[in-house]
């Protein structure tokens, strides 16, 4: 009978995705393909292999993650259709996928980028971020900071940053204009002229064109095309917003925030997490950037490193969280790890999709609660990581002797002594160390070099901090790494466009290279960057094994002063500083000490904003 229902049932055909012709405006991605294939007889890819690089945005309220490519880009509806901006200026049209004149940046290091085209005597700027107010939506404007007038064309466009998509209709009902019978955009004030195509015609060959136009465009292949003109004067916005989720207001523009409020948000965000005041550069700019975006790795009640990338492993969500926790996202990894052991299962298994994360999660809730203790969730987890520990004995994996200790070291705080100290004689030894990959050759793997850089810390923190410093200049101009980078280009060519994977392994780095709580000693400035020499440094809140780390270096000379303080830490604490002074050893869980004099020549610094400075000496409150 199950035979025949099979047979009876109705079947839906598979609607295939399509590229546009070669003659069409096309992603930025496929004119990276051409550059590099002037005289190859090689057919058009299908899907993008050579300019995976993108920035991710969201907000922290919502599960909703949307790619913007190096181009301004924007996945709307990934595999289905994107949002491009065209631009008229003068008598021509300017696509800026295929501009050179293209630079992006990111507002305050949050996950608010601006992608600037220069023409027209100046800068065209393109906004795109998240924000919320009844629903979640994608913020994208432009802005004309250039000295003349141009005419703006948001295009709906059949494909994204990964390769083909399919649109069947598109329809402008007043501002709002519907993509497949959804509404995909709102535009912030009426629109002017929609120019449509359909099949094999693209409407940028039309966009000067004077007729009656058109209020939809209907194609049964699924290559719809559309683009919306109106005028943009100089110095004037010209605003519209995506709805990521079902919209309650009729004019959601007017209540959204600015960039720079949503910006500055993400800032405070990561200031009431953990306060760093370090001196200007590439390093310090990239660690700021990384652990605001790190917080997009949280997707609801989920860890997503990867996005658009392979699957990724148990072991990635365990730095990611770790991660998390060692920035101070308290309250994020708490909700994290309080659903998943909601989730266990009776065999002591949590999954998530077809991932089994049980030792993952221990690892992070290991990590969150060693260096911010918490006696009511390590209560709560304690049955989880039980159950969890007997689920790994039985079903090991290559994360699962750190995930037994995270459960030993959990049932240990709880007072839970005869079950830890059984779970401690079943606990595997450790095996022999994974041999280095090489970050060299004919890709760059920057998940690996990350990960190296890690772990080099504890080995020749020297040679880890060279190799941090390679990973930060490898950084996109928006402060993100692909999974695999061309090493000539730059640009990724495998796995995530924006691989926030390699962010948490950076931001980690960093952070052992500021306070290293691996040993029994508190290590405070692991290794000092030479251009860091003679400028005031200043660490608040930085969470450890030994209790919150707040410390400050001021300069006498050539002569480093060190002030250091661990809330609620040990009396008996030893505190070291290798990087400024070898021979330092300080005692105490607050202090003070001049340091030996740095065998470098030291540059005047320019002096700094003096509202930012905190008192000379003394207290971190």
């Amino acid at each position: 009978m199950k035979f025949f229902r099979r047979l009876l049932r109705p079947s839906t055909p598979q609607k295939n995705r399509f590229l546009p012709p070669t003659h069409w405006v096309q992603p930025w991605w496929l004119h990276r393909w051409k550059e590099q294939n002037q005289t190859a007889d090689i057919d058009t890819p299908k899907t993008n292999n050579v300019a995976r690089s993108w920035t991710l945005l969201g907000n922290l309220e919502s599960s909703q993650r949307i790619a913007l490519d190096r181009r301004g880009l924007i996945a709307a509806e990934s595999g289905s259709w994107s949002l491009d901006w065209w631009l008229r200026v003068d008598d021509d049209w300017i696509f800026p996928s295929e501009h050179g004149a293209v630079r992006q940046r990111l507002v305050h290091g949050a996950p608010v980028v601006e992608t600037v085209l220069r023409a027209a005597g100046g800068d065209l700027v393109h906004r795109a971020y998240a924000a919320r107010s009844d629903s979640e939506y994608l913020v994208v404007e432009v802005e004309n900071q250039a000295t003349r007038p141009v005419a703006l064309a948001w295009a709906i466009r059949p494909y994204d940053h990964l390769g083909g998509g399919r649109i069947e209709n598109i329809e402008l009902n007043e501002r709002a204009l519907y993509v497949n019978g959804q509404i995909g955009l709102v535009c912030g004030r009426t629109p002017g002229q929609l120019v449509v195509g359909s099949s094999g015609t693209d409407p940028a060959q039309f966009l000067d064109e004077v007729g009656e136009g058109s209020n939809s465009v209907i194609c049964e292949q699924g290559m719809a095309s559309a683009a919306l003109i109106m005028p943009l004067v100089h110095g004037a916005t010209i605003s519209c917003v995506i709805p990521l989720g079902l919209s309650g207001g009729a004019d959601p523009s007017s209540k959204l925030p600015t960039a720079v409020q949503v910006a500055r948000g993400w800032g405070q965000h990561a200031v009431s997490a953990s306060r760093y005041v370090l001196p200007p550069g590439q390093l310090n700019d990239v660690f700021d950037a990384s652990r605001q975006s790190l917080l997009l790795a949280i997707k609801g009640e989920e860890i997503v490193p990867a996005l658009g990338g392979p699957p990724h492993d148990g072991s990635d969500e365990a730095a990611v969280l770790m991660a998390l926790a060692e920035c101070g996202y308290e309250g994020a990894v708490r909700e994290v790890l309080i659903s998943r052991a909601g989730r266990q299962d009776r065999m002591g298994a949590v999954n998530h999709g077809n991932l089994d994360v049980t030792a993952a999660t221990l690892i992070g809730a290991g990590r969150a609660l060693e260096v911010v203790p918490d006696e009511s969730l390590s209560l709560a987890l304690s049955e989880f990581a039980a159950d969890g520990a007997r689920w790994i004995l039985a079903n090991p994996d290559p994360s699962a002797r750190e995930g037994l200790l995270a459960a030993h070291q959990i049932l240990k705080a709880v007072g839970a002594e005869k079950a830890s100290r059984e779970l401690e004689e079943l606990i595997p030894s450790e095996g022999p160390a994974a041999g280095e990959k090489s970050g060299d050759g004919e890709t760059i793997n920057a998940l690996e070099m990350a990960r190296s850089t890690f772990d080099h810390f504890n080995v020749d923190p020297e040679m880890a901090l060279t190799q941090l410093r390679r990973l930060a200049s490898l950084a996109s101009s928006t402060m993100n790494w692909p999974t695999q980078l061309d090493p000539i280009t730059k640009n990724g060519i495998a796995g995530a466009g924006h691989d926030l994977r390699v962010s948490a392994w950076f931001v980690r780095s960093f952070m052992r290279l500021l306070a290293d709580d691996s040993r029994d000693e508190l290590r405070l400035a692991l290794v000092w960057p030479k251009e860091w020499i003679g400028i005031g440094v200043e660490v608040h809140g930085l969470p450890s094994r030994h209790g919150p780390v707040s410390w400050a270096v001021r300069w006498h000379g050539n002569r480093p002063a060190l002030l250091w303080e661990v809330e609620n830490g040990p009396e008996e604490l030893n505190v070291q500083a290798p990087g400024l002074d070898m021979e330092f050893r300080g005692e105490g869980c607050v202090g003070e000490q001049l340091l030996n004099p740095i065998d470098h020549e030291i540059e005047i610094p320019v002096p700094r904003d003096p509202d930012r400075d905190a008192p000379p000496s003394g207290s971190f409150s």
